[in-house]
């Protein structure tokens, strides 16, 4: 009776551990490498997945493995059409990812919402902060980080500026000059459009961030003012609305086709290497695409143009490696960050997806000073650029980069509302959150436009 007793016992045992183990969590599983030291594993999202991007950052992570064969990181992919609502969902749920790749309109809610970790402190003993161009150094982490947060969340990836991809070949049979300036970008819009032979001016963007591109041209009446010094939105002032209904009608007369309105980033790209439209407002990684796609000598890339006041208005943002705040190895996620910053990784990354680099060591790198590259170069490197501002740093700017600015311009070009009614509204609600943003942080300045010249 009692050896029964003891086998049952033994069992009962056996079966609770076998429980215990089936519920313990992957990382808290103690793994060895062949040194026989622990191995940590960490996770890293990337929001911007393709087949090439994704095995670069595969090459780089082997090669971190080998300097800290310690540290395992398991790279993970979400398509960006989904990526904003599933980070969120994660966060919510406090089950972010240990290191997230954040788009710069999301910094406000992520950092309001204390879902990424600050890291100055891993910053201060940064190996490469005197590797770091100046514009990182001075514009991305000292003024859209510091003076409006108080400390570093993010290290940025690369600079991303704007530049204008064009048929050259197009150009040269219209026998009209490259645009240097927004009125030669209108006329050349025109000039190009023929439906005949199934050609467009101009690649409209009418979907999802489509509102950022009208406003890379209503910047330039505003000369990069967004807010007056009160808080008060001023894209629905006479000179901003004349530039909006100039830029839509890019869309609205033609020059564009009919269906761009449903355009995002993939459709503009398709468009432009398919030979249907002539002109594109694009980032820098959309050469790569171009290489694979068109022939040589058909295309290049061009500065931004500029405005009447003869300054290039560009937005000068870049993707930020942040580290979550509900990470168990917020150490190991900044090693992984570190490294990627690192002089030569930085380098291969950069062109490996088509970015300008963040470091000194790509300022005479023929990859980035000739070719398709330096339209970006030279409009980065320009006297007469001009930085456009952020938003605003209020929590509630997620929502209205991702679902209300856009609707409302559709409802315009559908002819459902005015041009004033439209700005009217987005410039009513960014007022009302950067005032409630004022009253609450009376001491960081409001949104401004910067040169480092």
């Amino acid at each position: 009776m009692i050896k029964i007793f003891a086998v049952k016992i033994i069992s009962l045992m056996l079966v609770l551990l076998l429980l215990l183990s089936a519920c313990t969590p992957k990382s808290s599983v103690k793994q060895e490498n062949p040194q026989g030291n622990k191995i940590v594993t960490i996770k890293f999202v990337d929001v911007m997945p393709s087949p090439e991007r994704d095995q670069i950052y595969q090459e780089i992570i082997n090669e971190f493995t080998k300097v800290y064969p310690n540290i395992k990181v398991d790279l993970e992919t979400i398509p960006w059409d989904q990526a904003h609502d599933k980070l969120v969902a994660l966060a919510a749920s406090k089950q972010l990812p240990d290191v997230i790749m954040l788009h710069p309109l999301w910094v406000p809610e992520f950092i309001s919402a204390g879902w990424v970790k600050r890291i100055d402190s891993y910053y201060q003993h940064f190996k490469y902060k005197n590797d770091l161009i100046p514009f990182v150094k001075d514009v991305m982490i000292q003024k859209r980080q510091k003076d409006v947060y108080g400390g570093i969340y993010y290290l940025v990836d690369t600079v991303n500026v704007h530049a204008l991809y064009v048929r050259s070949d197009w150009f040269k049979e219209a026998g009209i000059p490259l645009p240097k300036t927004w009125n030669e970008v209108f006329e050349a819009a025109k000039k190009l459009t023929d439906p005949a032979k199934n050609r467009y001016g101009f690649a409209y963007r009418g979907a999802r961030l489509g509102f950022e591109q009208i406003m890379d041209y209503v910047f330039t009446a505003l000369h990069g003012q967004l807010y007056d010094k009160d808080g008060n939105c001023l894209i629905s002032t006479p000179p901003a609305v004349e530039a909006f209904i100039r830029y839509t009608d890019l869309y609205k007369k033609g020059y564009s086709p009919k269906d761009s309105i449903n355009w995002g980033y993939r459709e503009m790209v398709q468009a432009f290497t398919s030979g249907l439209v002539g002109i594109m407002n694009q980032t820098s990684e959309v050469i790569e695409v171009c290489k694979k796609n068109m022939k040589e000598g058909t295309w290049e890339v061009i500065p931004f143009p500029k405005a009447d006041d003869g300054k290039i208005y560009s937005s000068a943002l870049a993707f930020g490696y942040a580290i979550s705040a509900n990470s168990s190895h917020p150490d190991e996620a900044w090693k992984f960050i570190e490294f990627l910053s690192s002089p030569d990784i930085n380098l291969k990354y950069a062109k490996g997806n088509g970015f300008l680099p963040i470091v000194k060591q790509g300022i005479s790198d023929p990859y980035f000073t000739e070719g398709p590259m330096k339209g970006y170069y030279d409009t980065l490197n320009s006297p007469d650029l001009v930085a456009l501002p952020d938003w605003g740093y209020f929590p509630q700017l997620g929502e209205f980069t991702e679902s209300i600015m856009d609707a409302e311009v559709q409802k315009y070009l559908l002819g459902q509302q005015s041009a004033e009614e439209t700005l009217k509204k987005l410039a009513d609600y960014l007022t009302k959150y950067q005032k409630e943003y004022m009253k609450e942080h009376p001491n960081i300045p409001v949104p401004q436009p910067f040169s480092l010249r």
